[in-house]
C-alpha cells in the first residue's frame, strides 16, 4: 500500500475514531496521527518516510526547507558551538539520505545522541563573561528510550519491528508519555499506527505482528504497485472520506476540535 494511501486513511479513520469516543481534538492530535500513519515505513528501504507519501515537487521544496534550516540553525545557534555544527550536518545529511546505508548511519548517529543526552545528559555551551563555559544539561529518560527504538529500527529489515504489535504498543505508550493531558495524542496516534499494519495484512507479503512467533497475518487482497492495489486503495480512501464526512459533518465532531 502506498504512503499516500497510508497517510489518508490512517489519519483519517484514527480521528474519526477519536471523535467517535467524544475526546476533544487538538493540532498536536492531528500531528500524531500523521505520523503514526506512516512511521511503520521508517524501516522502508527504497526511500524516507515522506518520499512515497509526497509529490516529487512537494519533495523538492521540503528538500530546499530542511537546507535553509540546516543553514539557519548553523548562523543563529552560534553561541552553542559545535553543537550548532551538528544539528546543520544532521539536517543536511537528511536531505540526501535516500540511499539506505547512509540513512542507517544516519538513524544509529542520531539514536546514540539521543541515548547519550537521554542517559548522561546534554553537554552544552553557554557564554559566561564573553568566555564560552562548558554545562551538562540533566538528561530526560524518555530521549534513551526513544533512540534505542530509532536505533532498533535502523538495523531490522523492512517489516520487521515496526510492523509488530510490539511497536504498536511502545508507539502509543511514548505518546501517553510525551502527553498525558491530552488522550487524543495517543489515541489518534495508535489507531493511525495499528491501522497502517492491518491494512499492510491484506497484501501478499503481509505482517508478523507477534515474532518470535512464526504465525503470519495475511489476506492477500492486493499486491503493491498492482491493478488490485489501486482498487483496494481508492475503495479505503473513499471509505475514508465517507467516515469522516459522517463523523465530523453529519454527527458534528467538528466541534470537538480544540486551538
Amino acid at each position: 500500500m502506498k504512503g499516500s494511501s497510508h497517510l489518508i486513511t490512517g489519519t483519517g479513520v484514527s480521528l474519526a475514531c477519536a471523535a467517535l469516543l467524544h475526546t476533544p481534538l487538538t493540532p498536536a492530535a492531528a500531528a500524531a496521527a500523521v505520523i503514526g500513519s506512516l512511521l511503520p515505513d521508517i524501516d522502508e528501504p527504497g526511500a524516507l518516510l515522506l518520499s512515497r507519501s509526497l509529490p516529487k515537487p512537494a519533495l523538492r521544496l521540503l528538500k530546499a526547507v530542511l537546507l535553509i534550516a540546516a543553514a539557519a540553525v548553523c548562523w543563529l545557534a552560534r553561541p552553542y558551538a559545535p553543537w550548532n555544527w551538528a544539528g546543520c550536518a544532521l539536517l543536511a545529511l537528511s536531505v540526501f539520505a535516500t540511499d539506505r546505508k547512509l540513512r542507517q548511519a544516519l538513524m544509529l548517529l542520531i539514536a546514540a545522541a539521543l541515548i547519550t543526552a537521554g542517559l548522561i545528559g546534554i553537554p552544552w555551551f553557554v557564554l559566561q563573561g564573553g568566555f564560552p563555559q562548558y554545562m551538562l544539561l540533566p538528561g530526560e529518560p524518555l530521549a534513551a528510550v526513544i533512540g534505542g527504538v530509532l536505533g532498533l529500527c535502523a538495523l531490522l529489515p523492512h517489516r520487521g519491528f515496526t510492523h509488530t504489535l510490539y511497536a504498536t504498543a511502545i508507539w502509543t505508550g511514548l505518546l501517553y508519555w510525551i502527553a498525558p493531558a491530552e488522550p487524543a495524542v495517543w489515541q489518534a496516534g495508535g489507531i493511525a499506527y495499528l491501522l497502517h499494519l492491518l491494512t499492510d495484512a491484506l497484501t501478499q507479503r503481509g505482517i508478523r505482528p507477534l515474532p518470535p512467533l512464526e504465525w503470519k497475518l495475511c489476506i492477500p487482497l492486493m499486491r503493491t504497485g498492482k491493478f488490485s492495489a489501486a482498487v483496494f486503495e481508492t475503495l479505503f480512501i473513499g471509505m475514508t472520506f465517507v467516515l469522516v464526512w459522517i463523523v465530523f459533518v453529519q454527527m458534528g465532531g467538528w466541534r470537538l476540535w480544540i486551538g
